[in-house]
């Protein structure tokens, strides 16, 4: 998100916060959810209060975390990416084995098989049969590897008293 999204962003906050009786918002909690959230655009943010709306799983507020989870395309991504590029190292490994040298595209499995794993000490060492273990491992550093990535409401914003407190913080 944007800083020109931060009104539309606190007007589905609200609208979210419609739905659970007795929850209301701080200027600070507000910024932590933008902050949180700004990685997503408007349209993922709203798209998951829809559907946390529409399923109405929880007796509280949902928190930053259940809507990420709501939008749940990034981890999904990174998830299928980590998994697809282990299957290119164990190809790699059957097709070069110990002895050669191959070249990784994808930044985070470079860093992975040249810093955490170096190619011809892990290769010469590595079992067929621990494959599996080593897989489950380098897909847990690639999203651990793969997850490293100002706040203002506009003056005269019609959002009452929680935008002009949050402006007169600034």
């Amino acid at each position: 998100m944007k800083k020109q999204d931060i009104k539309q962003f606190t007007e589905i906050m609200m609208a979210v916060a419609d739905n659970y009786p007795g929850t209301s918002f701080t200027c600070n909690g507000l910024k932590l959810r933008f902050t949180a959230l700004k990685e997503f655009s408007i349209d993922q943010v709203e798209d998951a209060a829809v559907k946390l709306i529409q399923t109405h799983r929880y007796n509280t507020i949902p928190t930053t975390a259940d809507i990420i989870n709501a939008m749940d395309c990034r981890q999904a991504n990174v998830d299928h990416q980590a998994e697809v590029e282990a299957g290119k190292v164990i190809e790699a490994l059957h097709f070069y084995g110990a002895g050669g040298t191959p070249v990784f595209k994808d930044p985070a499995t470079k860093h992975l098989m040249s810093h955490r794993w170096k190619w011809y000490s892990w290769a010469s060492r590595v079992q067929e049969s621990e494959l599996k273990w080593w897989a489950r491992d380098f897909v847990r550093a690639y999203k651990a590897h793969a997850g490293e990535s100002v706040f203002f409401f506009p003056a005269g914003s019609t959002l009452g008293p929680l935008a002009q407190q949050a402006i007169g913080k600034m």
